[in-house]
C-alpha cells in the first residue's frame, strides 16, 4: 500500500492505494501560501488519520507518493522550482523528511507526469505506449509517456513547459518572458485580462459577470454574447495549435485532454480533432483525442505507479 497525496492549489488529495485502487481518501485545504514543511506535517497527520480510520498502520505501507505542482528531481527527490505555492519546497529533501517522520521512501514528481501515469495505469490511455497528456486551465501542462516510460529530458523539463512555446510571436512577451506564450493567449490565469482589453467588452454580457472564468465565457457564447464567442474561439484556436505541436513534437498514439474546463468537453474535443484534420503537415493518421477519466484520482493511483518505478523497478 501507498500513501498518496497530490498538492493542488486549492485542496490536497490524500489516498491510501494499493494495486490501482483507492482503499480511501481524504482532502485538505491546500493553503498553498504556506510553507511546504508545514503542509507536509499537515498531510502526514492526515495520512495517519486515514490509516487508523482503516485500521492500518505505518507498517502496512511500502511507502509515500507525492504529487507537486513544480519541476522535480524524481532522483534526488527535490524540487528544482517554485512557482508562487508551498514556499520553501526547493529547501526540502523529501526523502530524508518522509523516512524522519514516517520510516518511509519517498517517491515525488510533477503533479500532471503522476496524472499522466494514473491514466496509463487505469484510465484513458490505459494499453497505450505513446500519449501526450495536456490540462487546461489555470495554466497549460503537458506530461508524455514515449514507449511506455515517462519523458523527463536532460533536465527533468521535458514537454512540461510546452504551454508557455511561442504561438503568436507578434504578441508582446508575456509573464514566462515569451513573445505571444500560449498560456498568456488562453488559459483562466489571464482570461480576465484578455477580456477586459477587448473593445467590445463594455457592452457585453461577460462586463456584468461576478466571475470571469470559463465557465462563464462557455455558458454566455451559448447565449450569443459576441465578447464570450471572440474569447472561447481564440482559446480553442490555441488549444487545438498546442496539441497540434505536441503531436508533431512527441508522435502518440493518443492525445488525452485534462483540467477543469473539460467540463465542456462536448465543444472542446470537436474542435481539436478538426483542427488536426486540417492542419497535421503530410500525416495519414487521425490521432484520437480524448478526455482524461480518473479526474482527481488520477494523480493518486498515478502516485503507486511512480513509487513502483523509481523503488520497486529499480531494487529488482
Amino acid at each position: 500500500m501507498i500513501l498518496a497525496a497530490d498538492f493542488g492549489g486549492t485542496t490536497i488529495k490524500l489516498g491510501l492505494v494499493c494495486e490501482g485502487r483507492i482503499l480511501a481518501r481524504s482532502r485538505l485545504n491546500a493553503c498553498a501560501n504556506r510553507p511546504m514543511a508545514e503542509r507536509l506535517e499537515a498531510v502526514a497527520c492526515e495520512w495517519e488519520l486515514l490509516l487508523k480510520t482503516n485500521r492500518c498502520t505505518l507498517q502496512n505501507c511500502a511507502g509515500i507518493a507525492l504529487s507537486l505542482p513544480f519541476l522535480t528531481d524524481p532522483q534526488l527527490p527535490r524540487v528544482l522550482g517554485e512557482f508562487g505555492k508551498f514556499p520553501g519546497a526547493t529547501n526540502i529533501d523529501f526523502a530524508a523528511w518522509s523516512h524522519a517522520r514516517l520510516g518511509l521512501p519517498a517517491a515525488l514528481e510533477n503533479d500532471l507526469r503522476v496524472a499522466l501515469l494514473g491514466e496509463w495505469t487505469a484510465g484513458a490511455a490505459r494499453g497505450k505506449s505513446n500519449v501526450v497528456m495536456l490540462a487546461l486551465g489555470t495554466g497549460i501542462g503537458c506530461a508524455v509517456i514515449s514507449n511506455g516510460r515517462l519523458l523527463r529530458g536532460a533536465n527533468n523539463r521535458a514537454a512540461t513547459l510546452l504551454g508557455h512555446s511561442t504561438i503568436a510571436h507578434e504578441y508582446p512577451a508575456g509573464r514566462c518572458g515569451n513573445p505571444g506564450c500560449a498560456e498568456d493567449l488562453a488559459s483562466t490565469a489571464t482570461l480576465a485580462n484578455l477580456a477586459r482589453s477587448r473593445s467590445d467588452f463594455a457592452g457585453s454580457q461577460l462586463a456584468g459577470a461576478g466571475k470571469i472564468d470559463y465557465e462563464t465565457i462557455f455558458a454566455l457564447a451559448a447565449q450569443g454574447d459576441a465578447c464570450s464567442e471572440a474569447l472561447l474561439l481564440q482559446s480553442l484556436k490555441v488549444w487545438a495549435v498546442v496539441v497540434q505541436n505536441a503531436v508533431l513534437a512527441f508522435d502518440p498514439e493518443l492525445v488525452v485532454l485534462g483540467g477543469g474546463v473539460l467540463r465542456s468537453r462536448d465543444i472542446i474535443l470537436p474542435a481539436i480533432e478538426e483542427h488536426l484534420r486540417q492542419h497535421m503537415p503530410s500525416f495519414p493518421l487521425q490521432i484520437p483525442v480524448t478526455a482524461a477519466a480518473l479526474g482527481d484520482d488520477a494523480a493518486l493511483i498515478g502516485g503507486e505507479t511512480l513509487f513502483n518505478q523509481i523503488h520497486i523497478s529499480t531494487c529488482a
